[in-house]
Order: structure tokens, then sequence, then C-alpha cells
């Protein structure tokens, strides 16, 4: 709903410098608040994250974590009729098809369990390193 640039110049002065940290790991291609906040957590854990990955026959899946595990959040609002729920239960079935295992995450968790959210990501990504 804002440019970066317009939220760069309201903070151009020297001592603003943390909120300019903040703002300068914006994501514009980022879908949802939710997806920011997955990505922040994970990028702070030392995470490579790449943002809505094109997936084929699926569209385009929310994060990869180091290449290997996906990451689909799901907030209430866009995923609570019958129709919401059976696309994303196909698009789930193309990740897993694509060789792409995908962990789904809620608001919920991030806000109130960021670590345990993190350390399943790490699960995962060893489990599936592992098997490769």
């Amino acid at each position: 709903m804002i440019q970066l640039s317009a939220l760069r110049e309201r903070f151009p002065a020297p001592r603003e410098k943390a909120i300019l940290c903040l703002v300068a790991r914006i994501r514009p291609q980022s879908g949802s608040i939710i997806e920011t906040i997955a990505r922040y957590l994970l990028e702070e854990a030392g995470l490579t994250v790449e943002l809505q990955v094109n997936i084929p026959g699926m569209g385009h899946l929310d994060l990869l974590v180091d290449g290997l595990v996906g990451i689909e959040t799901d907030g209430h609002a866009h995923h609570n009729s019958r129709a919401a729920y059976r696309e994303d239960r196909r698009r789930w079935n193309v990740t897993v098809i694509r060789g792409v295992p995908t962990l789904r995450v809620t608001f919920e968790m991030l806000l109130n369990e960021p670590g345990e959210f993190v350390l399943m990501v790490r699960r995962a990504l060893a489990t599936y390193r592992a098997a490769q």
C-alpha cells in the first residue's frame, strides 16, 4: 500500500538506522504479512529463503528454504471456503509430486511459537538432506 521509496524518505535521520535496516529487508514480492513474518524468522535463523517460487502445475510456492523445503503460509481469511480448501490440497499434492516437501504454517504458529517454527523447518531440512 506504500512505496518503499516513501518509507525510506520517512525515516532519513541517522538515529532511525534500525528502522531503515528493517525497511531494507522488505521484499515487495511477498504475498502477505504472514509470509513476511515467516521469511524474517527464517532469515534471522541464517537460512536462505526464496519468495514466490514457481512450481509447474502448482503456481507460486510462498517460500523455498535452502532450495529444498517449501513453506506455505496459511491465513484463515484466504483459506476458509470449501473451494479454497480443495485448491490448497491440490497445490500441496503437486509440490509432493514435484519433489518439494512443503510445510504449512499458520499465523498463530509464527506469532506464538516462532522458535518452534524455525526448529520444525530445520528438522525438515535435515530429514530431506539426509534422504538425498
